[in-house]
């Protein structure tokens, strides 16, 4: 598959998703039996990456804490997970809620700050943001360097390298954990 292909892939899906996340908020009234139900067709990837927040918060505001909670013990194929709670963010220190992390190559990344890419105007300032951090870097740069420089989610930031990709702005070579992208 080309580069071209896998840009393309990735958009088509994107939009996909965003249409189905619109629809669902246009048609408030589906049960969560009949979401159950869409999530075993075809739909069933889609639904499986949107969140409540994403259907309840279309601006892409700060989120609240989140709290994982075991599964029911018994069920097979599902093995339980303890509880976890994130802190809010007014708890953390400001420096560090306000910048994303610096880390050093091959350290584990640290909560990105969030960035919005749900709006035309948010998906171009975080590309740019991106694009200069591509700059800045000077060589080829994976996408886990890339997120800790300008925050967002690992799939933000692989986002707009494709976008930027399509624009002919960036350019990428090895694929899945070894993919590296330059200023083309």
């Amino acid at each position: 598959m080309s580069k071209y292909d896998v840009s393309l892939v990735s958009a088509v899906e994107g939009r996909k998703r965003q249409i189905l996340v619109d629809l669902l908020r246009q048609n408030s009234e589906l049960t969560l039996g009949e979401l159950h139900q869409l999530s075993k067709g075809e739909l069933g990837k889609l639904l499986s990456s949107i969140t409540v927040q994403d259907l309840l918060n279309p601006e892409g505001a700060a989120r609240e804490p989140a709290t994982i909670v075991a599964p029911r013990a018994g069920r097979p194929g599902r093995p339980g997970r303890k509880p976890v709670a994130k802190a809010p963010a007014e708890s953390r220190p400001a420096k560090e809620a306000a910048a994303p992390a610096k880390a050093g190559k091959g350290a584990k990344a640290e909560p990105a700050a969030e960035v919005n890419t749900r709006t035309p105007t948010g998906r171009e300032a975080f590309d740019n943001s991106v694009f200069e951090a591509l700059k800045s870097i000077g060589g080829p740069a994976g996408a886990g360097e890339i997120q800790r420089r300008v925050g967002g989610t690992n799939m933000q930031v692989r986002s707009a390298v494709n976008r930027l990709i399509e624009a002919g702005q960036v350019t990428w070579t090895g694929k899945a954990r070894g993919t590296r992208y330059r200023v083309a």
